[in-house]
């Protein structure tokens, strides 16, 4: 997902990419073709569709990935894009968010809140479907690739209702994506990479399959 971020933000990191393509596009070519390694889902490997909330083109999509959504900073037309998108079966992966800063956490809550109101944040219970959609993933052993942190796993559900679809998944404190940028570096250890791997591919086959 394509957004601007807010004032006060630079929204720009290392390699002066902006805020809403970190990671981007080593980490996605290489989760997408681990994808189509492992599972029948017809994964496009040479190119990516970038897309922002208010492009009908997203209806098309059953499964939206955003990053760093502490400086996000959608516009209503964004917003109602968004709860639209979600309301009719979308799927929204929320990745690379921790709260170094104290404002994370209430910049994204605020955001939701606008395209789902009366929906909030809530714990997913680490035997939720979402974690063994495709492999039985432990979920605390997918470990923040940026040192010892506490990772949360966050969702929202239809009418707040953990029993109904999970429209949200929030992987706060941690950044899955980090391992697949470097993964064909050795920059991190094998194993974290593959934690990350599998998360990711549980979050596809979940997003295709409710």
């Amino acid at each position: 997902v394509q957004y601007d971020v807010g004032r006060g933000s630079s929204g720009f990191f290392r390699r002066r990419e902006p805020a809403w393509a970190h990671d981007y596009p080593r980490a996605e070519r290489n989760f997408l073709n681990i994808i189509q390694e492992t599972t029948f889902v017809d994964s496009q490997t040479e190119g990516s569709n970038i897309l922002r909330l208010n492009d009908p083109e997203i209806f098309k999509y059953p499964i939206a990935y955003i990053v760093e959504v502490g400086s996000w900073n959608p516009t209503e037309e964004e917003v109602a894009g968004l709860g639209a998108y979600l309301l009719k079966g979308g799927f929204l992966i929320v990745d690379d968010t921790r709260n170094e800063r104290g404002n994370e956490w209430a910049n994204f809550a605020y955001h939701m809140e606008r395209a789902l109101p009366g929906l909030s944040l809530t714990p997913l219970e680490h035997d939720h479907r979402v974690f063994d959609s495709f492999f039985q993933i432990e979920p605390l052993k997918v470990i923040p690739p940026y040192g010892p942190r506490n990772p949360q796993w966050y969702g929202i559900f239809e009418d707040n209702d953990p029993t109904q679809r999970l429209m949200v998944v929030f992987n706060f404190n941690n950044d899955i994506a980090e391992y697949w940028e470097y993964s064909d570096q050795g920059y991190y250890p094998i194993d974290l990479s593959n934690e990350a791997y599998k998360l990711g591919v549980n979050y596809i086959v979940y997003g295709h399959t409710h």
